[in-house]
């Protein structure tokens, strides 16, 4: 089903950007902390983990459902579609048409603000039973399915109830990417200050190597995070003001590129992929470099 596949979607991409952000947060604790000699590790230690993980898979879970639940439909689904209407209801109706046609066939004007689907759908119904005696084969268009693929709704205009909700996911991953940017370079800057002794005894050459695979491997991350979702909030944003319709774009971004991050963001910690980006980069920098 079509708001299945959403929810796995959302669920995926948001337990990968919260890890990043725990991790982040961890790998900078770890920086502080390189004098303490490490002791066992305790039950409390990995229950403590433990809730962290279902704390991150939890709140991925409730920003991927909360747009399904049924008391919630109103500010989640847009529109409606039939099976037979008599031509009335043609491809995605949303409230607007429902409160014309309705108002028009029952004669009193309705409350279009207050006007909710489950009114509409009895109305709806109340119509086409009294006249007609047929099914109507009522569906949601819901939150997942609007813009023609499975996916989070991020691409939200004024008029749309959902934008206050798709706008405080969107600053919280903003948030998210800040707080990653953040951790990295205290890290780095953390890691180059303690290593300032060291630097003028023997093995400043591997320390100097050290600190340099660890500003490449920040700055990867920190480029494929801001590769991904700044331009992307950018685009949301520009389509939320009506500057532009990003319409066309969403299966680009929903499809490939936000996927595409959930995958990388935590092959970067393995050393062998930051590695071998290096290697690509000195291979490219060789090249440039003896061509000119």
């Amino acid at each position: 089903e079509c708001s299945s596949l959403g929810v796995i979607s959302t669920i995926g991409s948001q337990i990968s950007l919260f890890s990043m952000t725990i991790l982040s947060f961890t790998r900078l604790y770890i920086v502080r902390n390189t004098m303490n000699i490490p002791g066992p590790v305790r039950k409390r230690d990995v229950f403590k983990m433990a809730c962290l993980a279902l704390l991150i898979v939890g709140a991925s879970t409730i920003i991927a459902v909360l747009p399904l639940f049924p008391p919630l439909e109103d500010f989640f689904v847009n529109a409606m579609t039939y099976d037979n209407t008599a031509n009335l209801f043609i491809g995605f109706p949303g409230k607007d048409v429902h409160f014309n046609v309705i108002q028009g066939y029952y004669g009193r004007v309705l409350n279009k603000v207050t006007l909710s689907w489950s009114k509409i759908n009895k109305m709806v119904k109340e119509m086409f039973s009294n006249e007609y005696n047929i099914d109507l084969g009522q569906k949601k268009v819901h939150f997942y399915g609007n813009d023609g693929v499975c996916l989070f709704k991020y691409f939200v205009k004024g008029s749309d109830p959902q934008l206050p909700y798709v706008w405080f996911i969107l600053m919280v991953n903003l948030g998210c990417f800040i707080l990653i940017t953040i951790s990295y370079v205290t890290t780095y800057m953390t890691s180059v200050d303690s290593s300032k002794e060291l630097m003028k005894g023997p093995d400043k050459e591997r320390i100097a190597d050290r600190n340099k695979h660890m500003q490449n491997k920040i700055a990867v991350i920190i480029a494929t995070d801001f590769a991904c979702w700044v331009p992307f909030i950018v685009v949301c944003t520009l389509h939320s003001l009506g500057v532009v319709d990003a319409t066309p774009w969403y299966a680009l971004f929903s499809i490939i590129i936000l996927p595409i991050n959930s995958i990388i963001n935590p092959l970067l910690f393995d050393t062998t992929v930051t590695d071998f980006i290096e290697n690509v980069v000195a291979t490219i920098q060789s090249s440039v470099a003896y061509c000119s």
